[in-house]
């Protein structure tokens, strides 16, 4: 029997691959934009307004450090700017940890089970990891944004739930373009296991995603997570022409 075909080796002239450009460069544009107002919410250690039970310095601890040897990883599935962000800016962070890193660390453990010690394997754990300190930086700034939709000022209040689903939306989008480039460099039946299982968890969360994109509500999050996630509808506002370039 024939074995099945690896992914496609990533093609920088693909429409895809167009579109995905695109949404890395909004999510570090977005960053730096916005870095001074996040560090100083998280500096004043407030309760914010609109998600309860958290303050900003809860969402936005430290990630793990990706692996020595990893960033060969991180490089070819072009995610080098996801962990190394919250590296730069994780030690301005003062709080216990954020309650999001268990839902990012489950991410990663239902996906790479008896895999997780491999240099390969903790690639995935580390932007799994890194995917939850994304989240809490755009959901501490949450409340002075806009609606995705309607981009009226003010979203209505958040469940911290929501959040955690959110970041294990963007964990296993992000961890995905790590396997795949992992199966780029060696196509064994481990490996192929791990990507399977985090394509079974797109299709499955597929169902959920509208609902939740419109319980998140802000942009910049909304964002976030649309184009992390391999789902059908994940560039559509930026085929349509609408967003983030009107706004900011």
């Amino acid at each position: 029997m024939t074995p099945a075909k690896s992914p496609l080796p990533a093609d920088a002239t693909s429409l895809q691959s167009a579109w995905q450009a695109v949404a890395d460069g909004l999510v570090i544009q977005r960053l730096h934009l916005h870095v001074d107002e996040w560090r100083s919410a998280v500096t004043a250690g407030d309760r914010l307004p609109d998600i309860s039970g958290v303050t900003a310095a809860h969402l936005c601890a430290r990630p793990t450090a990706p692996p020595k040897g990893g960033d060969r990883l991180l490089r070819s599935s072009e995610l080098d700017f996801w962990c190394e962000l919250p590296q730069t800016y994780g030690p301005e962070c003062t709080g216990a940890g954020s309650p999001l890193q268990h839902s990012a660390r489950r991410a990663a453990e239902n996906l790479l089970l008896e895999s997780s010690r491999a240099r390969w394997g903790a690639a995935v754990t580390a932007v799994c990891d890194a995917a939850a300190w994304w989240v809490g930086f755009f959901a501490v700034i949450r409340h002075r944004g806009v609606h995705h939709l309607t981009l009226e000022p003010h979203p209505g209040p958040l469940h911290l739930r929501a959040l955690e689903s959110a970041v294990q939306v963007v964990a296993v989008g992000a961890a995905t373009r790590v396997l795949e480039a992992a199966l780029r460099a060696d196509d064994s039946s481990v490996r192929r296991a791990a990507y399977c299982r985090a394509i079974e968890y797109g299709i499955e969360a597929e169902r959920e995603l509208p609902d939740l994109l419109d319980e998140l509500g802000e942009l910049r999050l909304v964002d976030l997570v649309s184009t992390t996630a391999r789902w059908r509808g994940r560039f559509m506002k930026y085929a349509g022409g609408t967003g983030a370039g009107q706004v900011e």
